[in-house]
């Protein structure tokens, strides 16, 4: 779908958002993370562990309670910080 096309919806309208890995860094802005944050649905898809310790962070920022599930140890750190933690 393109601008112009009668079904065409403006990305940075819509209600939900995807989120690679490969677009987080640990230095974007907290306006950067206000967007993604203001969806009401968003999937982060294949996050490095600290990338998940970063989404925690600015979830409990704007005051939301996270829940974080991981596979191993090297998520331990995100693991640990939520709000709940599902094991």
């Amino acid at each position: 779908r393109k601008s112009g096309d009668p079904d065409y919806e403006n990305p940075d309208d819509a209600a939900a958002i995807v989120v690679p890995g490969h677009t987080i860094s640990v230095d974007m802005s907290e306006e950067e993370w206000d967007f993604i944050l203001s969806h009401p649905q968003i999937v982060f898809a294949r996050t490095s562990p600290q990338q998940k310790l970063v989404i925690v962070e600015n979830n409990q920022r704007l005051g939301h309670i996270v829940a974080v599930t991981g596979d191993g140890v090297n998520d331990s750190p995100a693991i640990k910080r939520p709000t709940l933690e599902l094991r």
